[in-house]
Order: structure tokens, then sequence, then C-alpha cells
């Protein structure tokens, strides 16, 4: 039992010798010049493009939020029309009196007649908006001349 366990680590010293002259034999191969240079010149590339597609994307972003903003007030003034707003907002100029001494019900009042649906459309193009003028100037101002 013991003879065999010998011939089996000599038998894994002759190959583990065999292997490490194979390694010892492989010439090394020296990386084309410039190489280091060129990889380092693609990375920039691609980070430049991709900061430019960022930048492209947050400006479309803003534009988009802008237009669904415009259309969002509009919506917002037909509502305001057709509701019960400005009547009731007009009693500030008609009856200053009268709402300063029921000013908490008149307040209660303006709230229930204001649009809160108009209002809602319109603050999330507004938060859009801000969001993507956020990323742009962030990127903006992390970017290298491009």
């Amino acid at each position: 039992m013991n003879m065999r366990l010998i011939l089996w680590l000599i038998r894994i010293n002759n190959s583990m010798e065999k292997f490490s002259q194979i390694f010892k034999n492989i010439p090394e191969i020296e990386p084309p010049a410039g190489l280091a240079a060129a990889i380092l010149s693609r990375i920039e590339t691609e980070r430049n493009q991709k900061l430019r597609r960022q930048l492209t994307l947050s400006l479309a972003g803003s534009l988009s939020s802008v237009l669904a903003a415009v259309w969002a007030i509009a919506v917002f003034g037909g509502s305001v029309l057709n509701s019960e707003f400005i009547s009731m907002a007009s009693l500030i100029f008609s009856d200053i009196n009268i709402v300063a001494r029921n000013w908490n019900d008149f307040a209660l009042s303006l709230l229930e007649t204001l649009p809160t649906l108009s209002v809602i459309v319109i603050l999330v193009p507004l938060f859009t908006l801000f969001l993507s003028l956020s990323s742009y100037l962030n990127l903006h101002s992390h970017r290298k001349f491009i």
C-alpha cells in the first residue's frame, strides 16, 4: 500500500516536470505596438458616443415635456373655464368683505371647484421636464469637449 502511494507521487512529480518544461518552451508573444493606445482611444470614442446619446435623449425628453406641458395648460384652461372656479374666484373682486369674513368656507369652495385632474395633468410633464433638464445639465457639466 505504501509502495503504491510512492509510485503515484513519482508519476505526479514526473508529469509536473513535463508540464513545466512545456510551458518553459512556449515563446512569449509581444502585443503589437500601439495596441494599448488603440484600445484606450476606442474606449474614449465609445464613452463620447454614449454621452452624446444621453445628451440627445435628455434634450428630446425636455422638448417633448415642454410640448406636453403646453397641451396640459391648454386643457387646464378649458376645464377652468367650464367649471365654476372662475365665477367663485371673481367673488374676491366683487365681494371682498364677504370673502374676508368667510375666508375658510371660500377657500374650501375654491378647492372644490378647482379641476384637480387638470392640475395633475400639468404637473406630470413639468416634473418630467425638470428631470430631463437635470439630466442634461448633469451630463453637460461632466463632458469634455465632445
